[in-house]
C-alpha cells in the first residue's frame, strides 16, 4: 500500500510539473506588453498619450514591411523603447527622390531624407521611420541609420486612449 502511495505522489508531481511547463510556454507565446506614446512621432495612428500593446518577438521571428513595431535605441548611454514603422528590409534600397525617402525607388511618404541612412539595408537590419515626419525629437533611421533586427522587440497589435 505504501508503494502505491509513493508512485501516486510521483505521478502527481510529474503532472503538476508538466502543467507548469505548459502554462509557462503559453504565457511566453501569448503575452502582451504595453508602452505609452510620449510624443507625436507616430500620430495620427498612435497619438501622444495613447498606450500601445505589443506582442514580444525574438530576433529570428519574421518581420514584415510596414509593420508598426517597438524597438530599443540608446541615447547618451540610456536605452529607450520607441515606436516606428518598418519601411525597408534586408536587401531593399533606401534612397531619396526630390528630397523624400524612397524604398526600392518608391516614395514611402512625406518624410524628408536627412542623416546617414541610405543604401542597401544590410542583413539582420531594418529601416524604421516615424509616421509623423514633423516629430523629430526622437531619432529614427534617418539619424540612427539601419537598425539591428535584434533591437526590434515587438509588433504593435492595438492601442488604447490618445
Amino acid at each position: 500500500m505504501k508503494r502505491n502511495n509513493k508512485i501516486l505522489r510521483v505521478v502527481r508531481l510529474l503532472v503538476i510539473g508538466a502543467a507548469l511547463v505548459l502554462v509557462a510556454r503559453y504565457w511566453r507565446t501569448n503575452q502582451k506588453m504595453s508602452i505609452p506614446a510620449v510624443d507625436q512621432s507616430m500620430a495620427p495612428q498612435f497619438p501622444g498619450g495613447s498606450v500601445v500593446v505589443f506582442e514580444p518577438m525574438d530576433a529570428d521571428d519574421e518581420l514584415a514591411r510596414d509593420s508598426d513595431v517597438v524597438y530599443v535605441m540608446e541615447r547618451d548611454g540610456v536605452k529607450y523603447k520607441r515606436f516606428g514603422r518598418v519601411r525597408a528590409l534586408p536587401g531593399d534600397e533606401v534612397g531619396s527622390k526630390a528630397g523624400k525617402i524612397t524604398v526600392n525607388g518608391t516614395r514611402v511618404g512625406p518624410i524628408a531624407m536627412r542623416g546617414p541612412a541610405a543604401g542597401v539595408v544590410p542583413d539582420a537590419h531594418v529601416y524604421i521611420l516615424a509616421i509623423n515626419p514633423a516629430e523629430t525629437r526622437y531619432p529614427d533611421s534617418r539619424q540612427l541609420g539601419f537598425i539591428p533586427r535584434r533591437d526590434v522587440i515587438g509588433v504593435i497589435r492595438y492601442r488604447f486612449g490618445g
